[in-house]
């Protein structure tokens, strides 16, 4: 009996972790809003699949850049949100490639760097796998 209380439990999780992605470019875009406004971590990597890769770079604003990992990815955010506040994110542009399924978002991302506010150029890519929208990559432009 407890072998199966407990497998109803794990059960009753998976779905939440089988659907780590955004349902719709609409979800993806008020999570990513969300997220990259106000320093909400979780709001993005919810988009990153478990197993996949996201391209994350910030030049200026933290070491490094590269492919990583779900946890990896919120490590850093985690990182450039202690660094800069984030104040706002305001799409300027999108535009969907039906042949490769993806969204290519362009939004002006203002953040509170050193006590100052700085707008940046944000550049967001979404894909689409198995009806399901994932974050392919984030980069900032240079100040």
């Amino acid at each position: 009996m407890r072998l199966w209380k407990t497998m109803a439990v794990a059960l009753a999780f998976a779905p939440v972790m089988a659907f780590a992605q955004y349902k719709d470019p609409d979800v993806a875009l008020a999570n990513l809003a969300r997220g990259f406004g106000s320093g909400d971590t979780q709001s993005i990597v919810s988009g990153i699949a478990a197993g996949d890769q996201v391209m994350l770079q910030f030049p200026g604003l933290v070491d490094g850049g590269g492919f990583y990992g779900r946890d990896q990815a919120a490590y850093l955010l985690e990182s450039l949100f202690s660094k800069v506040k984030p104040s706002g994110f305001q799409q300027t542009n999108v535009r969907k490639n039906s042949a490769e399924g993806q969204y290519h978002i362009v939004a002006s991302w203002t953040i509170q760097a050193g006590g100052k506010a700085e707008a940046r150029e944000l550049y967001i890519t979404l894909a689409n796998k198995h009806d399901r929208w994932s974050l392919v990559s984030a980069r900032s432009g240079s100040k």
